[in-house]
């Protein structure tokens, strides 16, 4: 069985996006949603809550879990680790050899790209590490930087998906992936700070960095196409005048005319 899992906060749209894209290779979705935001800012269970919407399409294939994390943790990062550890107690329920692919919601592995991630697996015999190309603010705007995202493993080789996704320390910021190994090439994307104003702006408050940014002001970076000033100098980015999505990931892609600065023309 293929299990992916990942964490959710509210965003339904890319939600919508990564489950059309990878149920042609998921057997399951294990989605973790918390009491609080990576923040620790109290929130709603909004994917609990309008869990009716998917129920139609996908029955059981979509799983939830609710948890809540404790109020007023010291460490900035306490949230998502607790997010990440959330999925323990489930995936023990699972085979020792069932695969789990743990990311973030907005790291979307390419279909066309899994059986290599799958024959990389085998043959190495260690959780995959998968480089992403990465996409800021608009489907058509891609960062001058690749993006270190999910990690492909079977479920004896990790303890929780922490420790995959971040390594064996307890609570991290940044991602250690010495317990892996990498592929010669980009398989997937990493579609990053897209949506509504109303997302962005929540998303702002919401991530672990929030005390050092303005929804306002990280807003109008993006609209101006300033990605560097918009995440903390980090990286620049530019507006492709040709996508080389596959077709069938552009097609989905398409009906979101809003996350383009130019929709492709068929």
């Amino acid at each position: 069985m293929i299990i992916d899992t990942f964490l959710f906060n509210n965003e339904f749209d890319m939600l919508d996006i990564h489950l059309e894209i990878s149920d042609t290779y998921v057997d399951k979705w294990i989605v973790v949603e918390a009491d609080r935001t990576l923040s620790s800012r109290p929130k709603e269970f909004f994917l609990k809550n309008n869990i009716d919407r998917y129920k139609k399409r996908f029955g059981e294939k979509l799983e939830v879990l609710s948890i809540n994390l404790e109020e007023d943790h010291p460490h900035r990062s306490y949230c998502e680790t607790g997010m990440r550890k959330g999925f323990k107690d489930r995936l023990d329920q699972c085979n020792s050899n069932d695969i789990v692919i743990h990311g973030d919601l907005d790291e979307i592995l390419n279909p066309e790209k899994f059986e290599k991630i799958l024959n990389a697996l085998e043959q190495n015999n260690k959780p995959v590490s998968c480089g992403l190309e990465m996409y800021m603010y608009k489907f058509d705007q891609k960062l001058f930087r690749g993006w270190k995202g999910s990690v492909v493993a079977k479920r004896f080789m990790f303890e929780t998906p922490h420790d995959l996704y971040k390594g064996s320390k307890d609570i991290a910021k940044r991602k250690n992936r010495d317990h892996c190994i990498g592929l010669d090439e980009s398989v997937g994307w990493h579609w990053s700070w897209m949506g509504s104003d109303e997302i962005i702006k929540n998303k702002v408050v919401s991530c672990i960095e929030t005390d050092y940014r303005d929804p306002e002001q990280i807003l109008e970076a993006f609209k101006r196409k300033d990605t560097k000033a918009a995440i903390n100098h980090k990286t620049d980015s530019e507006v492709l005048s040709v996508v080389n999505y596959p077709k069938s990931i552009l097609e989905t892609l398409k009906k979101y005319p809003a996350y383009w600065h130019n929709v492709p023309k068929d």
